[in-house]
């Protein structure tokens, strides 16, 4: 039993350090920190037609390319896309993408630009998300050219330098404006209003932590499962 269970230990070793492990599926590719690349997916344009294809995500240049089955490619900006639906391959989970006209975080103009926002969920509150990417030296970052082997936001770029992934978030309101959350904790329970004190008590009994992206989606699916039962109540 104890050669058996030595035979395996090593078995699974090799598995990891050849950079196989058969439960995990890929989610997506990036070929740069600020490109991914999905192999399956569609897009819905303002003109209300769609096209199908493989997609790239130009997430700093606002571009998404869509490979179509003969070979070519259409390079689309925000102006042209309602939304687009980029889907993983073979786990089939979809990452759904929307044009929202933002103001680009300035409180005091009237322009809004239309920009791509990935959407988390959907509700009275709908939690939108955007990516910054920090750059960072290894060699002078204590601890860190550890740990980004195991976490899946750092991006090793050459030997000196690493590039980390950061969330930015932002909540959709129904009137269609986007309020950015800066301090995501205190600036979602402003907008709580007074359903703040339960969703805090439901925050502690289940443990749910602002910093994890699951943890938070669930934080404001539980208000707007609130906030739609007093609805209906009326």
């Amino acid at each position: 039993m104890k050669k058996k269970l030595t035979n395996l230990t090593i078995g699974l070793l090799t598995m990891i350090c050849a950079g196989f492990w058969p439960s995990i599926t890929i989610a997506q590719y990036r070929p740069a920190i600020d490109i991914q690349e999905w192999p399956k997916g569609k897009v819905v344009l303002t003109s209300g037609d769609t096209i199908y294809g493989a997609l790239t995500y130009h997430r700093t240049q606002e571009i998404i390319n869509v490979q179509h089955s003969d070979g070519s490619i259409s390079s689309l900006s925000p102006v042209n896309v309602e939304y687009f639906v980029a889907q993983e391959m073979p786990s089939g989970r979809s990452h759904i993408f929307r044009t929202l006209r933002w103001d680009m975080g300035r409180e005091y103009t009237e322009f809004k630009k239309p920009t791509f926002f990935e959407e988390l969920n959907r509700g009275p509150l709908t939690l939108v998300m955007r990516e910054t990417y920090i750059r960072r030296d290894a060699n002078n970052s204590r601890g860190l050219a550890g740990n980004y082997l195991y976490d899946p936001s750092f991006y090793n770029t050459n030997s000196q330098w690493m590039e980390q992934v950061k969330e930015l978030y932002y909540v959709l309101l129904p009137d269609g404006n986007v309020i950015s959350l800066r301090n995501v904790r205190k600036d979602l329970h402003i907008l709580f209003g007074n359903r703040s004190k339960e969703v805090k008590s439901y925050v502690r009994q289940k443990k749910l932590d602002y910093d994890k992206p699951h943890e938070l989606v669930a934080i404001v699916n539980y208000f707007n499962t609130l906030s739609l039962a007093t609805s209906r109540a009326f």
